[in-house]
């Protein structure tokens, strides 16, 4: 894998770690804060993408816009129902059962996309989502409000794979800017249409909450989930699924420095494996036998 793809992934990794911290702060609706993220990223990345790509945007099929809007939907409701889980309980909790599309993407990649892995590579994610079961495990609770919040992570995970899966058909054929764009907007025009019936308004927030929203749209957006589409060009989805493990272990930690969510032994070895796992997975086990 080349260096330069390394990097990006790693960037990425640490840009989405900040996604469910920034929510935390946040006092908006979880559909408002889902629209605003994409609408912002949408204003930032718009101008460059038609200025390069009205070409291939000119030669787009009927099919490869239904796979553009099938991935819109997808990422609309992971943004809703992951933000949402958030409001039930703990980062921790959530960010694992959200980091666990490994075996989603594995199985859909294997199924539609004809992609393989070797043994050591599902070593590595057996690993991994060990490692995240491990950092959340003292967070999870199986009544009330927290299994509510649970099981809204855990289809987070379900639509986030789609997401990535369509990601990675899409991008053979065009670039990041032009993909994530496109998305982005059919995205936040889903989210707009789900907040009308609700009567959620768009406006007026305080500054704080502006700031919050072009925070969301910046770091685990354009650098997140824009590096995580670019580098689909060179890896596989799976490699991708994999790198977003290692999001609970810095949302974990920057949920113990801001919100004394105070991790303890479990979220250490857990940390250990998750990260173990990832690195494993990238070096030895993208490749089939």
């Amino acid at each position: 894998m080349p260096l330069i793809t390394l990097l990006g992934l790693l960037v990425a990794v640490l840009a989405v770690g900040c996604s469910a911290i920034l929510i935390r702060l946040s006092d908006a609706p979880a559909l408002v804060l889902s629209f605003y993220r994409l609408a912002i990223s949408v204003a930032l990345l718009a101008v460059p993408a038609l200025a390069r790509e009205r070409g291939t945007l000119r030669r787009l099929t009927g099919r490869d816009w239904l796979l553009l809007a099938g991935s819109a939907v997808c990422l609309a409701l992971h943004f809703y129902v992951w933000i949402e889980s958030l409001n039930f309980t703990t980062v921790a909790s959530s960010t694992v059962l959200v980091t666990s599309s490994p075996f989603i993407v594995l199985a859909l990649g294997w199924r539609l996309l004809g992609e393989r892995t070797n043994r050591i590579g599902l070593a590595a994610v057996a690993i991994g989502v060990a490692g995240g079961v491990i950092v959340g495990w003292g967070d999870f609770r199986v009544s009330g409000s927290a299994l509510y919040g649970d099981l809204l992570a855990f289809l987070g995970a379900v639509t986030v794979s789609g997401y990535t899966i369509a990601g990675r058909i899409a991008r053979q054929k065009m670039s990041t800017t032009l993909y994530t764009t496109a998305v982005y907007a059919l995205a936040a025009a889903l989210l707009w249409l789900m907040m009308l019936p609700r009567g959620i308004p768009l406006a007026p927030y305080p500054p704080r909450e502006w700031a919050l929203f072009a925070a969301l749209a910046v770091i685990p957006t354009i650098l997140g989930h824009n590096l995580f589409n670019w580098a689909l060009r060179w890896v596989s989805a799976a490699t991708v699924s994999m790198c977003t493990l290692g999001e609970p272990v810095i949302a974990s930690a920057l949920a113990w420095i801001l919100f004394r969510e105070a991790p303890g032994w479990a979220t250490v070895v857990g940390g250990i494996l998750l990260m173990a796992g990832i690195a494993l997975f990238v070096r030895y086990g993208a490749q089939p036998d």
